[in-house]
């Protein structure tokens, strides 16, 4: 299979998987919306396997690129973000005080967590490709 017949097969099980999942939920049966989603990526795992792609420099070098400007944009939108939700509930203003919006201090806190989570698998996967790569330790 090529890239080209992949594409068309993926276009299709994509479809597929639209039609199911909404006639799942007209019906209200989610366990059938979930069933229809995993085959379809089972199905688009196989076929992908059997696809031979391959990967250019300049493609991958793209790749990086895109990967370091997601990392240096969404890291520090998602922290600002936890830090203007976490803001009102410590300082008491009347509209947060009577509990009226007393979730948005636990999205600050899940956002504050997926922040360090986040800068956490980054120094991770930055130590052990470095590591692997041949940096050096005095860095």
């Amino acid at each position: 299979m090529n890239i080209k017949q992949y594409r068309q097969t993926r276009v299709l099980v994509t479809i597929f998987i639209g039609t199911i999942v909404s006639f799942a939920v007209t019906k209200n049966s989610y366990v059938m919306a979930v069933i229809g989603v995993l085959t379809g990526m089972l199905f688009l795992v196989l076929a992908r396997s059997r696809t031979k792609i391959t990967i250019d420099e300049r493609e991958k070098t793209i790749r990086e690129k895109a990967a370091q400007a997601t990392y240096a944009i969404f890291a520090p939108t998602i922290a600002i973000g936890a830090f203007l939700l976490l803001i009102p509930s410590h300082s008491r203003l009347s509209v947060f005080a009577k509990g009226e919006f007393a979730y948005l201090e636990s999205l600050g806190m899940v956002f504050a967590y997926l922040t360090l989570f986040l800068i956490a698998i980054y120094a991770i996967s930055y130590h052990f490709l470095n590591k692997k790569y041949g940096g050096r330790d005095e860095e």
